[in-house]
């Protein structure tokens, strides 16, 4: 169990980040900023985590788990400690880099440990209850972080990390998990093949470029000079890249995975998803502000209760996805998600706050389920000597399911809007949207269920 415990406590620690989002307000009042310049902080952030996300699983996967960890754990909390003392925009942006560095490799790290440490049978119920540490951490983050922010100031939400990060690392330190499950494949052959450097960085540099050319989009519009120069430079690299995988001895990404449809199903659901169901992080706060009318206590409980039945939905999904199987349990909770997304959606102005808290509980519970059972699904065929690539892989597709999230749903949003519809009208339709395709990340993996329950 202390490889679920050291899992679970470097998602936790990852997802503690979602103070930033409830906490943007005070950063733009006290930073002297605008809406638009604080965001940085977001785009900086997702564009280094997606970078690092596949080399954090190849390191993890040649020279053992441990040893990567360490460095991600070690590398955040160093991060946000400076970043604590920063008082501009410009140096926070900047060392959001290597935050965001740290986030990818907890977040690869940490479903690789359980990955390694439990056979298949049991694998979906070990990764259920690790991942369940996420919305956790939503919820400390996003009630904590505001009372944190308004009452001590926005620097407390960085600080207030760095003795949670200490405890962490002190709990990896001791903890054996680079010990594979009695019976599996051979463990990775650490320190024994040569790491692929040029790889590695045109992956990063390909990943960043993407998430920087989607988050132009939507500053600028999908069409301007500068959104499209950075989609020609992330096709470019795309091809490089893969020209590069083609003749390294040892690829950052390994070809074998492809072979899996569970893997590849699986991480494009993921994807999906996440693009659908992110809306609550970015929009939803505009609609209880400016629609409901309601203060930012109101907003965090709101979240914090979303986050909270994704806890639920994570922690049960997983014993369920063991017995029910990984498919039927990763399409029924994109279901349940995309419903309550609809439910949110449907709400006017004068909906309570019970009502909307209900209908935010249910995507969230809906979007629990889907994220055990998804990662069970991807990782539960997956040969121990590639688990840290694969990890990786749904961590980067979470990443920029999130990115598109933004970009997508917000453009859309504003094409609503500048066609005459109000907020409120645009709103809806982007909660139908999204509905839509999260029931659409469901079905990308419910095909091949008639001939296996075992989710492979």
């Amino acid at each position: 169990m202390l490889a679920v415990l050291t899992g679970a406590s470097a998602l936790f620690l990852a997802a503690l980040d979602f103070s930033i989002n409830v906490s943007l307000p005070v950063f733009r009042d006290s930073l002297g900023e605008t809406i638009v310049s604080v965001q940085w902080i977001i785009i900086i952030y997702h564009a280094a985590r997606s970078g690092a996300g596949f080399i954090a699983g190849s390191i993890a996967d040649m020279f053992g788990l441990k040893r990567i960890l360490l460095a991600g754990i070690i590398l955040y909390t160093v991060s946000v400690a400076i970043i604590s003392a920063q008082g501009a925009l410009t140096p926070i942006a900047g060392l959001r880099v290597p935050q965001g560095i740290g986030v990818a490799i907890l977040f690869t790290v940490g479903p690789a440990i359980v990955a390694r440490a439990f056979g298949p049978s049991r694998r979906g119920s070990a990764l259920g209850v690790t991942l369940a540490a996420v919305g956790a951490g939503q919820v400390v983050g996003t009630l904590g972080g505001g009372w944190l922010s308004l009452n001590l100031g926005w620097p407390a939400i960085f600080w207030a990390r760095v003795p949670v990060g200490a405890a962490i690392l002190l709990i990896a330190v001791k903890a054996n998990i680079d010990r594979p499950p009695r019976g599996s494949d051979r463990a990775p052959s650490e320190g024994r093949r040569a790491f692929d450097w040029p790889g590695a960085a045109l992956i990063f540099t390909l990943l960043f470029t993407l998430v920087l050319g989607l988050s132009f989009s939507r500053l600028d519009g999908w069409t301007a000079p500068r959104p499209l120069l950075f989609h020609v430079l992330t096709v470019l690299l795309a091809a490089i890249f893969a020209l590069r995988q083609r003749v390294a001895i040892n690829p950052v990404f390994p070809a074998a995975l492809l072979k899996s449809g569970a893997f590849i199903q699986g991480n494009l659901s993921n994807l999906t998803v996440t693009l659908g169901t992110f809306v609550m992080w970015f929009m939803f706060p505009f609609y209880v502000a400016d629609v409901m009318d309601r203060s930012t206590l109101v907003l965090g409980t709101l979240l914090a209760s979303m986050a909270l039945a994704t806890l639920i939905g994570s922690a049960a999904a997983g014993w369920v996805a063991d017995r029910a199987g990984d498919r039927v349990t990763t399409f029924t909770g994109a279901l349940i998600s995309g419903g309550g997304l609809w439910m949110v959606g449907m709400q006017g102005a004068e909906a309570g706050a019970v009502t909307v808290g209900l209908a935010a509980g249910l995507m969230g519970l809906g979007f629990g389920i889907h994220q055990a059972a998804v990662y069970a699904l991807t990782l539960r065929g997956a040969e121990q000597r590639h688990v840290g690539a694969a990890s990786a892989t749904l961590a980067v597709a979470q990443t920029l399911g999130t990115v598109l999230s933004i970009s997508v749903m917000t453009s859309l949003l504003a094409w609503r809007e500048s066609g005459g519809a109000s907020f409120l009208e645009g709103y809806r339709d982007v909660y139908l949207v999204a509905a839509a395709v999260t029931a659409l990340g469901g079905l990308l993996v419910i095909k091949p269920l008639i001939a296996t329950r075992s989710g492979k």
